[in-house]
C-alpha cells in the first residue's frame, strides 16, 4: 500500500537533506497511480516510491511544466514544440 500522506507532506529521500516538495497521488487502478510532482530531482518519482516501501516497475510523463505531451507519441520520439 502507499503511503499517500507521506507523499502529500513531502518524502526525505536517500543522501538528501530536505524533504521533497509535497505530491498529489490519485489511484487510477491497484496497480497503477498517477503522481504529480512540482520539482524533478534526479529519478524521483522512483525513489519517492522508494522511501515509502513500493517500487516502479513503468514511468511514463504526461507533462513537463506547461507542455502536455502527445500519448500517441511513441518512447524515444519527439514533436515541435509550438
Amino acid at each position: 500500500m502507499i503511503r499517500r500522506r507521506n507523499l502529500r507532506k513531502g518524502v526525505q529521500l536517500h543522501n538528501e537533506k530536505d524533504l521533497t516538495k509535497p505530491a498529489t497521488l490519485e489511484v487510477v487502478t491497484p496497480v497503477q497511480v498517477r503522481l504529480t510532482i512540482s520539482e524533478g530531482r534526479y529519478h524521483q518519482v522512483k525513489r519517492m516510491f522508494a522511501a515509502v516501501g513500493n517500487h516502479v516497475v513503468e514511468l511514463h510523463r504526461e507533462r513537463i511544466g506547461a507542455i502536455t505531451l502527445d500519448e500517441n507519441l511513441a518512447p524515444r520520439r519527439v514533436s515541435p514544440v509550438d
